[in-house]
């Protein structure tokens, strides 16, 4: 697979990327940008945490992903030249490093590194949408966190647990009471609200 051959999106690396890029500070449930808006440069995460969401027809929210430092943030808006396709609201106090559309066009036609990082960002994010994607379609409530807990990342798994259930489309009571079950059979633990795997063999027979 080629993406063997791509820089790896270490935090070094994507801060060196961004290195020289205006400095931002947000408040909790601040706006980086709402659905719709033009694009006019690309962000990097590089401390907090950001909620992207959609309103469907009824107004409510449903959660895309959540970024967690260190992160490009909507590259594909960014090299496709669209509109943001939905909004993004900080989940706590923030920073980012911002880099103007022309300097993005004039560095990624000098730098092999940063084209190498935006190809191995977005196949990253192709990767979790599939993985949502077929949590969404194809299984029951029990399943979708059992499926969200095998294939996590470090970064999904630091998420909080509401967060956890807003990306699963449940309720953070079901969420809390799936995860009871789940503790109760040994498959996981939970201590100070943080979630570790002790049997992922176990998660593996839920999802078959």
């Amino acid at each position: 697979m080629i993406i063997k051959y791509l820089t790896k999106q270490s935090p070094e690396s994507l801060l060196k990327a961004f290195e020289a890029c205006k400095e931002l500070t947000f408040d909790k449930d601040e706006f980086l940008f709402h659905s719709g808006d033009e694009v006019t440069h690309m962000d990097l995460l590089v401390n907090g945490d950001l909620q992207v969401f959609k309103y469907d027809g009824n107004m409510n929210e449903v959660t895309l992903t959540f970024f967690r430092p260190v992160s490009i943030i909507a590259e594909w808006a960014v090299i496709q030249g669209i509109p943001y396709p939905a909004s993004a609201r900080f989940t706590k106090k923030s920073t980012i490093l911002r880099m103007p559309l022309t300097e993005v066009q004039s560095r990624l036609n000098s730098s092999i590194a940063l084209n190498h990082i935006l190809m191995h960002s977005l196949m990253n994010k192709i990767d979790t949408l599939n993985l949502a994607i077929n949590r969404g379609l194809t299984m029951d409530a029990m399943q979708r966190v059992a499926h969200f807990l095998f294939y996590g990342t470090p970064d999904s798994l630091a998420l909080k647990q509401t967060q956890m259930a807003s990306l699963l489309y449940l309720r953070p009571e079901t969420f809390s009471r799936i995860l009871k079950q789940l503790k109760d059979q040994g498959l996981v633990d939970t201590q100070r609200g943080e979630i570790t795997i002790l049997d992922k063999e176990g998660l593996l027979k839920i999802l078959a």
